[in-house]
């Protein structure tokens, strides 16, 4: 592809069915914009009517034909064509219609403090405030979720507080209450591994060879100076007595083993 030919970004398709009107000829302006194609370099129209067309699915194309009678639609001015697909596409706005939605939202589950914040200032596009955002702080607060966050929000000074203010405020409260249960349970996760590797030192601590306990060492035992009443050995109880006669042997006696100097 030539320098000439060559566009910057991706040319938008429109489908009236699961698009928005508004939406897309934002970004097909924008598109418009980028590639330097306006009114200047296109005095005719002709070259943006033909490519606002081009991206209309064929079912969309046809309703913009069907709209456009009795005349043709690739022969329809391209500033009549985007009014023509305007007015089609937008309902007209009532201001205490989306008033009444504004005030109507609540923060929903799931949903952050963040996009509670970003789709409240979407609602109050059409409701014509004099003060939005003074009215985007107060639907923000009395639309919140119940928590820590909103009990914060609502211990704050309202001169000093502003709706970029409420929503930094409920992220830091959030982070802090994530951390906060994270080290929670950290903690727990050590206190268990610590006691995992208690009890794996403990079971793998060595037997006295003389005693068979484990909570001293062989040369400590306090019986090193006995005798096995099974081999007559010095060094070790009959219980840790390893000599084939002792192992063979079948003594009925269970007296103690001897002490001896």
């Amino acid at each position: 592809m030539s320098t000439s030919s060559a566009h910057f970004g991706i040319l938008p398709t429109f489908d009236h069915h699961s698009q928005t009107w508004k939406t897309f000829k934002s970004r097909l302006l924008q598109w418009f914009v980028a590639n330097k194609i306006n009114a200047t370099s296109d005095a005719t129209g002709e070259q943006r009517r033909a490519i606002l067309l081009s991206t209309l699915i064929d079912g969309t194309y046809k309703l913009a034909a069907d709209l456009a009678l009795p005349k043709k639609i690739e022969e329809v001015p391209y500033e009549d064509v985007l009014k023509l697909l305007e007015n089609h596409f937008v309902p007209k706005v009532f201001g205490f219609s989306e008033r009444y939605k504004f005030y109507s939202a609540v923060q929903q589950n799931g949903e952050t403090h963040t996009q509670w914040a970003a789709r409240l200032r979407g609602l109050s596009a059409d409701c014509d405030f004099t003060n939005v955002e003074e009215v985007l702080r107060d639907r923000f607060m009395m639309g919140m979720l119940p928590g820590r966050e909103r009990d914060k929000v609502f211990t704050q000074d309202l001169k000093e507080l502003t709706l970029t203010k409420a929503v930094e405020l409920t992220n830091a409260v959030r982070c802090a209450r994530e951390v906060s249960a994270g080290a929670g349970q950290t903690a727990s996760t050590s206190d268990q591994l610590f006691k995992i590797t208690s009890e794996t030192k403990d079971s793998a601590r060595e037997k006295c060879a003389v005693c068979g306990y484990s909570n001293h060492k062989t040369a400590e035992c306090r019986f090193s100076n006995y005798r096995c009443k099974k081999c007559r050995g010095k060094g070790h109880l009959k219980k840790m007595c390893k000599t084939v006669k002792c192992i063979m042997a079948n003594d009925v006696s269970e007296g103690d083993d001897v002490f001896t100097e």
